[in-house]
């Protein structure tokens, strides 16, 4: 079963139900927008004049006046909305909107639990144990485990690695088709991406696809070129 519920930015969308985790993201605009329980879509608004200085029950911080607020349709709290749809629901305990936890034997070390807290490793504000970004400083940290600055440094490294390498593969790529460039191709695939083939693995089986073609077709040009130069 399906329901159509309308996004913020005016778009129809259809949201299967039952809702898993309550957070869709709109095909058409891109953005997460918050649901009930019911599969009903909650517009965000700013705090009225009367709300000023109203803390989010699931951050535990102040709602400054330019963040989207989310109403619970239930209890009528005031949440950020990140924080609605990042723990999908309500913040006030025993409230119909609030998240549903099964509970479940724990596999390994429990690094984080309901109501924990860490420090970002960017700016050492302290934020939810769950969370995968700061709100504070928007820092990205692509896990809920809690990280080092050093930690954080050489993941901003590796991805910075990976989508250079991803410029370089599909620019030896588009070279290779035209035969003149084979020999700097051949060269220069095999002295930027032979070092790397551990990361160019790690790209998945397009990029690597790419490579292997592009030192193939560079190969087989310089070949031709050779016997061409020979006779």
């Amino acid at each position: 079963m399906s329901t159509i519920v309308t996004c913020p930015c005016g778009a129809k969308v259809r949201v299967p139900t039952p809702i898993n985790g309550r957070a869709f993201r709109c095909p058409s605009c891109k953005e997460a927008f918050a649901l009930t329980s019911d599969g009903f879509a909650l517009h965000a608004r700013l705090l009225s004049p009367k709300e000023q200085g109203a803390a989010c029950p699931i951050c535990q911080t102040r709602i400054a006046p330019e963040d989207p607020v989310i109403v619970c349709p239930d209890c009528e709290q005031l949440h950020h909305r990140e924080c609605w749809i990042e723990v999908a629901g309500c913040g006030s305990y025993g409230c119909r909107q609030a998240p549903v936890v099964e509970k479940a034997a724990p596999e390994g070390p429990v690094t984080s639990a309901w109501g924990d807290t860490k420090k970002c490793p960017a700016c050492g504000a302290e934020i939810k144990s769950i969370a995968l970004k700061c709100r504070f400083c928007r820092t990205n940290f692509g896990t809920v485990n809690p990280l080092t600055a050093r930690e954080l440094r050489e993941r901003a490294d590796l991805d910075e690695a990976s989508q250079l390498m991803k410029i370089t593969v599909v620019g030896l790529f588009i070279a290779s088709l035209f035969g003149c460039f084979a020999p700097l191709v051949v060269i220069i695939g095999l002295c930027a991406l032979g070092p790397r083939w551990r990361l160019l693995k790690k790209l998945g089986p397009i990029y690597v696809v790419l490579a292997y073609s592009a030192l193939g077709l560079s190969l087989l040009y310089s070949g031709i070129m050779l016997i061409v130069m020979i006779l």
